[in-house]
């Protein structure tokens, strides 16, 4: 039974489910999808038949590519006009025998410990790390988004330096993004806490609001048609920037991957 929180986060997402796809076909959605994509294919199971999680992955967005090339995976969300449009896409494509669609919430996995040999959950919410390690096999990968507590507290700012302030200087650690509240961390913190919790972390990359930082246009931002050269550039300086410590503090969220001890 869904408790007050989880019943809101439902509703909003089901709300959202006709047309969240469509920021991804703008520049700035599609340059954000780009690098979390080729972030991610480096850590992928090299056996095509091990099994994968996408935790909170709504309309499919990463569960459609990851069917297409072969795996088997599992995709839950909260909300259920989320997961019909993943339904419809998946059909489209030939590849719905390959995915396993289920809606539950990401704090009360219904699998059994240790079932996926891969699990991601890319909605940026630290509670369900618990849940996403236990359901991971010993040996197996993990990926999170994080919300980046720097960032975070740069985003407020404008609107509530008192408490923008208040997140940087003390050990403030909660959020409000998009009308939800999140746990916000930095790199140090995330790591010492998927640690604590009996995860190895391989990386941590910054992800999201690039194009923000790199004073990119709005209207190319905003756009749906660009030069492919442009997109080639952009991309590239981001994915630089991504793995580079001094400056992975500063995305609006992070992307976390660990091996379960």
């Amino acid at each position: 039974m869904l408790g007050d929180r989880s019943r809101q986060i439902k509703e909003r997402w089901d709300e959202r489910a006709t047309r969240y796809d469509q920021y991804y076909k703008t520049f700035k959605g599609a340059v954000e999808h780009y690098v979390g994509w080729e972030l991610l294919k480096g850590y992928l199971p090299k056996n095509r038949d091990a099994k994968i999680l996408d935790a909170a992955g709504g309309s499919g967005r990463i569960a459609l590519p990851l069917a297409k090339m072969g795996y088997s995976v599992t995709l839950c969300d909260i909300s259920p006009r989320m997961l019909e449009t993943a339904r419809q896409k998946l059909l489209k494509e030939g590849v719905l025998d390959r995915v396993n669609i289920l809606e539950c919430d990401i704090g009360q996995l219904r699998f059994a410990d240790q079932s996926f040999d891969f699990a991601l959950c890319w909605n940026g919410m630290l509670e369900a790390a618990k849940e996403l390690i236990r359901v991971t096999k010993r040996g197996g990968t993990i990926s999170m988004y994080l919300v980046n507590r720097c960032r975070a507290a740069i985003d407020l700012f404008s609107k509530d330096p008192a408490s923008a302030l208040e997140l940087i200087e003390s050990s403030l650690d909660e959020v409000q993004d998009d009308g939800e509240r999140f746990r916000a961390v930095d790199p140090d913190k995330a790591k010492k806490l998927f640690e604590a919790l009996g995860v190895t972390v391989l990386d941590i990359y910054a992800v999201c609001g690039w194009t923000d930082l790199l004073c990119i246009p709005q209207k190319l931002q905003d756009s749906r048609k660009w030069d492919k050269d442009v997109f080639v550039r952009i991309t590239k300086m981001v994915m630089g920037l991504s793995k580079e410590p001094s400056v992975v503090g500063m995305s609006r969220h992070l992307v976390l991957y660990g091996e379960r001890a």
